[in-house]
C-alpha cells in the first residue's frame, strides 16, 4: 500500500472555479464533520472577501481545498489575509495534499504582492510554512486560542513593521467556535 501511495503523482493545484462549490462543500463536511466551515466558505464567497482559493485535483476529482480571505490588523485596519479553511478528503489526508495547497497558496500570494497572513491552527503543522506565533508581531486573536495556535507569516520584507494589534475578522467567521 505504501508503495502504491508513493507512486501516485501529486494532484494538480489550481484556482477554484464556480463549478467546484459542491465538491468543496463535500470536502469540508467530510473533513470537519460539521457545517460551520462550509457556511464560512459560502459567506466569504458571498461577501467578496476571497483573495485566493485553490483546490487539489486528481483525475477530475477534487481532493482538497484551501482559502485565504481578507482581514485587518489594528485600529488603522492594515490589510492582511487569513488562511481558513483548509481541508482534504479524509481518505487522502497525510499524503501531502494539504501542505501542497498551503505552499501553493502562499507562493501565489507572494507573487501578487500580499504581505501578511494569519492562521489559527496547529503550530506543529504551520511552522513548516514559516508561520510563527502571531504575538511575536504584536498581533492578538479575537477567538479563544491555545498558546501559540494563533500564528502569522510575513510574505514580504518588514510586513508587520506598521501592523500590530487585534486582528479583525468579518462576521462570516462568527459561528466557527
Amino acid at each position: 500500500m505504501a508503495a502504491a501511495l508513493a507512486a501516485r503523482a501529486a494532484p494538480a493545484i489550481r484556482a477554484e472555479r464556480a463549478d467546484d462549490a459542491g465538491p468543496i462543500r463535500d470536502i469540508l463536511l467530510a473533513a470537519f464533520g460539521r457545517e460551520a466551515e462550509a457556511r464560512l466558505v459560502d459567506r466569504l464567497n458571498a461577501s467578496g472577501k476571497i483573495a485566493c482559493s485553490l483546490v487539489a485535483e486528481e483525475e477530475g476529482r477534487i481532493l482538497g481545498h484551501v482559502m485565504f480571505s481578507r482581514v485587518t490588523i489594528g485600529e488603522t485596519a492594515v490589510p492582511a489575509l487569513s488562511l481558513a479553511p483548509i481541508a482534504v478528503l479524509p481518505a487522502f489526508q497525510r499524503l501531502g495534499i494539504g501542505s501542497a495547497l498551503v505552499s501553493a497558496g502562499l507562493q501565489q500570494l507572494r507573487l501578487v504582492g500580499q504581505a501578511r497572513v494569519v492562521v489559527l491552527g496547529d503550530p506543529a503543522y504551520y511552522l513548516r510554512f514559516g508561520f510563527m506565533p502571531a504575538s511575536r508581531f504584536g498581533l492578538t486573536c479575537p477567538f479563544p486560542a491555545a498558546e501559540g495556535a494563533f500564528m502569522a507569516v510575513a510574505l514580504a520584507r518588514e510586513a508587520f513593521r506598521d501592523a500590530a494589534g487585534g486582528v479583525t475578522y468579518g462576521p462570516e467567521f462568527e459561528d466557527l467556535e
